[in-house]
């Protein structure tokens, strides 16, 4: 059986995989979106095993190694050894948290778009704790986020299942429960969440939950109510 789930027909392709987090078993999700140029953007990537990397390399090249946030270097290390020639996009913060990334380009560089034009950067600003960037794929309308929003659901392990449950997120999505305890909300994430939900987004892909394709924006807006009321 495949590793990689198409999610937008020769574009977009996910993999999934299991992960220990703060007591709670979660979904992990690693993006893969195929450039214009047929080059591979890995987003959140997996570890790189001879499997997951067959597959990798009948879709393509792999160029591009993304750690969004500052928890998300865990496999960046092992990737960028498998694929030496791809560059590492990652903020400061996963370098000082993880030695051995191999840091390419700074996350928050004002020319970091012009690398991949099919991909528009946007920061989540205002969260320091996670320090995350999303990226917009103009040509599906696609907003790629890892840590951005999550919920519970029947897919998942019985110990998610049961927090989520807890803290009103079964079915719903929100933060995730430590990005909203570690938040204080203000202009600069409110803007943040305006620019995103401005996005003329038709589905919204994020690390630790299924694809959101209904009502993206409102959705989004829901997860972060907390942070857009003044």
């Amino acid at each position: 059986m495949s590793l990689l789930v198409e999610e937008v027909p020769g574009q977009i392709w996910v993999q999934e995989r299991r992960l220990w987090f703060g007591g709670v078993r979660l979904r992990s999700r690693t993006t893969i979106v195929r450039l214009s140029d047929g080059r591979l953007w890995v987003h959140s990537p997996a570890e790189p095993t001879p499997e997951a990397c067959g597959e990798l390399d009948r879709l393509g090249e792999v160029a591009w190694i993304v750690v969004p946030n500052r928890f998300h270097h865990l496999n960046a290390a092992a990737m960028k050894n498998r694929y030496p020639g791809a560059q590492v996009v990652a903020p400061l913060s996963a370098k000082s948290r993880n030695d051995a990334v191999v840091l390419d380009h700074d996350i928050s560089s004002p020319t970091l778009d012009a690398l991949f034009p099919d991909l528009r950067s946007a920061p989540l600003r205002g969260v320091p704790f996670l320090e995350e960037t999303t990226f917009f794929h103009q040509p599906s309308r696609t907003l790629i986020g890892a840590d951005l929003m999550m919920t519970g659901s029947a897919k998942d392990h019985w110990t998610w299942r049961w927090v989520a449950r807890v803290l009103g997120q079964y079915g719903t999505f929100k933060a995730p429960p430590d990005v909203r305890m570690h938040t204080k909300p203000g202009p600069d994430l409110r803007e943040s969440l305006a620019a995103l939900m401005s996005l003329p987004m038709e589905r919204i892909l994020v690390a630790h939950s299924d694809a959101i394709r209904e009502r993206p924006v409102e959705q989004l807006a829901a997860a972060w109510q907390f942070a857009l009321a003044k």
